[in-house]
């Protein structure tokens, strides 16, 4: 069957060239069980996170920071000239707006939460377009992104990172519909609202090149991605380039985070004699330890090892099938995430709404569905430690840097299981002959 495949996507083009075709038949039909489930779920977690008495009022401090940020502006200071922030240039519509709406008091963090929705939603119609075109239009992949992305509990409303996470799937659904060009806008915006979608493009042309050439793959995508990028990187940069250059390099100096995987290692021995303490900067926590600075070092070797590592495999994919089909891109971009999230020194609990968007893409595989669980499983036990057991975290307890280790340990897993998946991952052509059958 897989030969026989080959030859037809030899005859008619890439599979991926099809995908729009596709996608039209499918329809535009709503899934009114999907639609309510999310209603129902988004409610409760509007009510819980924004009710301290349900969750935590822990949350609510990186809310009151952007508030108050986005007070200064309104008050005539200049962002990244005057108001210096850590994030880069992208999260400043996204903080402006409820602002705009509701004013900077008591209301900003429900105006905020509730944007953060609409973005949500922005992320369900992606999945379910995604869905149309690698699925037949299935339930499975709008139903998991439904199901995951709530697990990630209030940090989904009370965070920014759900903006670059909704770019990176996004993208993913474009790609699968031979849509390249609105695939890089997508990865420019979230980088520069995040950072992390920067390291993706790559593969996007990676995944493209055996089909379209280096040449014609280079420019349906670069000239997109910078416009993406500097619809805010180049304002900001107008206004202070140096401001918006510390936004990222703010980062960049950070020490080991006490929840990253070095960290979680500094902890484990410091259970058995190793000393060690929580130290506080750049707005977080720090584990600070004799090996700290020889880890820092380590993490951007394994980071640039890893994402080297998710680049060869797209490359030997792409190459292996004339360019990537549309099943296959959700499954390159949580790869490429992974890559970028795990072996890093920070890994804030915020950073699991990064890896559920793309992956709810894999939910067609059994191994993608078992990574999607374990990912929720991940997420679930990330939120018994933060906010609930942070102190007694930072504080080193033998239980709480076990659960950050089962935590870890999870995430570790739910990689593995991406790369079986993306492996194993069907061809979507194929999968639409077989459901016609």
């Amino acid at each position: 069957m897989r030969a026989a495949t080959a030859a037809s996507g030899t005859r008619r083009g890439p599979v991926w060239a099809r995908a729009r075709g596709r996608d039209r038949a499918a329809g535009g039909t709503i899934d009114l069980l999907v639609v309510g489930l999310w209603l129902l779920t988004r409610v409760i977690l509007l009510v819980v996170s924004l009710n301290p008495r349900l969750y935590s009022a822990a949350l609510f401090g990186d809310v009151r920071f952007y508030g108050a940020k986005v007070e200064r502006m309104f008050q005539g200071e200049l962002p990244y000239r005057e108001v210096a922030t850590e994030y880069p240039p992208g999260s400043v519509p996204f903080t402006i707006l409820p602002g705009l709406v509701v004013g900077t008091g008591g209301g900003y963090r429900l105006a905020f939460a509730v944007e953060m929705l609409l973005v949500d939603a922005v992320g369900l119609w992606a999945a379910t377009r995604l869905g149309r075109v690698v699925d037949a239009g299935r339930r499975r992949i709008p139903l998991a992104y439904v199901l995951a992305m709530v697990a990630v509990g209030p940090l989904l409303v009370l965070r920014f990172d759900l903006v670059p996470a909704v770019c990176v799937l996004l993208a993913a659904a474009m790609a699968a519909e031979g849509r390249f060009g609105w695939a890089a806008a997508a990865l420019g915006y979230g980088t520069a609202a995040k950072i992390f979608p920067g390291v993706l493009a790559p593969l996007l042309v990676l995944g493209m090149v055996p089909a379209l050439g280096w040449g014609r793959s280079l420019l349906r995508t670069v000239p997109p991605f910078l416009a993406g990028f500097g619809l805010t990187v180049v304002p900001a940069l107008v206004l202070s380039a140096r401001g918006t250059a510390d936004s990222v390099l703010y980062h960049v100096q950070r020490g080991v985070q006490i929840e990253s995987l070095w960290a979680n290692l500094i902890g484990i021995a410091h259970l058995f004699g190793l000393p060690a303490q929580t130290v506080y900067g750049f707005g977080a926590y720090d584990l600070s330890s004799s090996v700290s600075g020889v880890f820092k070092a380590l993490s951007g070797v394994a980071t640039a090892a890893g994402l080297a590592a998710v680049a060869w495999l797209v490359w030997r994919r792409a190459r292996a099938r004339g360019g990537l089909g549309p099943a296959d891109w959700a499954g390159a971009f949580t790869l490429g995430t992974f890559a970028f999230v795990l072996p890093t020194r920070v890994l804030s609990p915020q950073y699991l709404v990064w890896l559920c968007a793309p992956m709810v893409g894999l939910a067609l595989v059994l191994a993608g569905r078992r990574a999607l669980w374990t990912l929720v499983a991940a997420a679930l036990v990330s939120q018994v430690v933060f906010p609930f057991r942070y102190t007694q975290l930072r504080r080193l307890y033998p239980l709480d840097i076990g659960l950050l280790t089962l935590r870890n340990l999870l995430l570790l897993v739910a990689c593995a299981l991406v790369v079986q998946a993306f492996n194993r991952q069907p061809d979507a052509h194929e999968g639409a002959v077989e459901t016609r059958r």
